[in-house]
């Protein structure tokens, strides 16, 4: 008995496409590891829609080393701007100059993706 195995050309596309659309929050970034649903639990924040951000604390997210970093930010409020990504490790630190000036000089800006309430 012998099954024909052959997947034809549209099939083949059409899975490729579902996986290259398959991350989905944000177009733009490479989701390697996407956090950004626990990033703005852990932070008492709301997914942000375009509202007026004012003086509310917001959360932005970068893309750089094909990872996602968050940065926690407020117009009216002086922040240590300390990129984190989705394990908890910082940029930032103390000892740690070479790696932030990096990150800032090639790091990709998505946009802001939560606001406090």
């Amino acid at each position: 008995m012998h099954i024909n195995s052959k997947i034809s050309l549209p099939t083949i596309s059409t899975f490729l496409l579902l996986i290259s659309f398959g991350c989905g929050k944000k177009e733009e970034v490479t989701c390697i590891d996407d956090c950004m649903e626990s990033y703005l639990e852990q932070n008492e924040m709301v997914s942000y829609k375009g509202e007026e951000v004012g003086c509310k604390f917001f959360l932005s997210l970068y893309e750089y080393q094909n990872k996602q970093y968050y940065v926690l930010d407020s117009h009216c409020s002086d922040v240590a701007i300390n990129p984190t990504d989705c394990n908890g490790n910082t940029l930032c630190e103390t000892g740690n100059e070479k790696e932030c000036n990096e990150f800032f000089k090639k790091t990709k800006y998505i946009g802001i993706v939560g606001i406090k309430p």
